[in-house]
């Protein structure tokens, strides 16, 4: 990462304003999506985040080639494996010192509302790019979130979201109709050779950080429903988080054979998913869940809650994997029956494998570029 005292972030082509995109932080995917958007568009592409790093997931991410990167000085408050608050007002200066031609807002943090106030005084057109669905909202509750996203919200000239959640979400913070894009999210990686059937060492998978909200005590009672019946499972929990040692206890006192793997890299991923039949995501609250997209593309069949946008915009739609409300026998019913039915898994499989096509990064750039398009077709002088 170029130094933020050395003027990383500054580009040397004033004839070409740049493109900026204010973050939280790096992940794999928006790792991938900015470097092909970078490639996409005709000026540089600066991404300027919040924190180097989110405390639950250290990922190894290869330094950029095709973007430039640099980390805000400011205030970080990771309040738990999934809620980070950032505070980074320099980047008001910054926007001020740069003059891109655009600016595009990753959620609804303070840094989010500093760089969208920035944008509307300096006359930098801005958008916002959010997962977020009414389903998860604080802002339905708390009427300083409400505050902070109408804030980030006026005045902008696009929006961008993976599902109809998010239009929904933006339009009621006062996004202007017809200005929001639907730009998917998709796995960072994909699989050596397309998703086979046939027999696999793990009959069950749980892969993501190990806590309440992901509804990791819901895996486990699923697990143990399945036993009590007379039929143990071969599982597999890749990923870690607060909840791990009472999953391990859980497991060891029933006789569970499962082996946890602890935090993995995207690089090791493909072999995980791989290994197991079916993929449980009995998620309490989840935007979208990347994850299930990473088991479909692996031929992992999975199983979802309806609260994430992938069951209902993925699953559901596309009749890919059964969508399941939060009852474990309901949820051990439709995974021995799975196990026992190797016709339809091999039709939901296929199903999937076939979906995923418009659910990618290609479709993603697209987005970004219909939204950003009105903007960046200025005259030179303008953008």
């Amino acid at each position: 990462m170029r130094g933020w005292e050395a003027g990383g972030v500054i580009d040397a082509q004033p004839h070409r304003r740049p493109l900026v995109v204010v973050t939280g932080a790096l992940a794999p995917y928006t790792h991938l999506l900015y470097e092909r958007l970078a490639g996409a568009i005709d000026r540089p592409l600066h991404v300027l985040a919040c924190s180097g790093r989110e405390t639950a997931r250290h990922w190894d991410i290869p330094p950029p080639n095709n973007y430039r990167h640099a980390v805000l000085p400011g205030l970080r408050w990771h309040r738990s494996t999934v809620d980070n608050h950032y505070v980074n007002p320099g980047v008001a200066l910054l926007l001020a010192r740069m003059r891109p031609a655009a600016v595009v807002l990753n959620d609804f943090s303070p840094t989010m509302a500093v760089a969208a106030l920035a944008a509307r005084g300096l006359r930098i057109p801005h958008g916002v790019r959010t997962d977020g669905v009414p389903e998860t909202d604080p802002g339905r509750r708390s009427p300083a979130h409400r505050a902070l996203r109408r804030a980030v919200v006026a005045g902008a000239a696009f929006g961008l979201g993976p599902s109809r959640g998010s239009a929904e979400l933006l339009a009621a913070y006062g996004l202007r109709t017809g200005t929001f894009r639907l730009a998917p999210l998709f796995p960072a990686w994909s699989p050596a050779i397309p998703p086979t059937g046939g027999d696999r060492p793990y009959d069950v998978l749980f892969c993501g950080v190990l806590d309440h909200r992901k509804g990791v005590d819901v895996f486990i009672d699923i697990v143990l429903a399945c036993q009590a019946r007379g039929r143990p499972l071969r599982v597999r929990v890749t990923g870690d988080g607060p909840m791990r040692a009472e999953m391990e206890r859980r497991f060891a006192e029933a006789g569970v054979a499962a082996r946890f793997d602890g935090f993995l890299q995207q690089g090791d991923l493909e072999a995980v998913y791989a290994s197991a039949a079916l993929f449980l995501f009995p998620t309490r609250a989840d935007v979208w869940g990347i994850v299930v997209q990473e088991a479909l593309q692996c031929g992992a069949v999975p199983i979802a809650s309806p609260h994430s946008g992938v069951a209902r915009e993925l699953l559901a739609a596309r009749g890919c994997g059964p969508v399941i409300d939060l009852d474990a026998d309901l949820w051990a019913d439709a995974v021995l029956s799975l196990l026992d039915d190797r016709p339809r898994r091999d039709a939901l499989r296929g199903a999937g494998y076939r979906s995923l096509s418009d659910f990618s990064v290609d479709s993603a750039v697209s987005a970004y570029r219909d939204a950003l398009a009105p903007i960046l077709s200025r005259p030179a002088a303008d953008a």
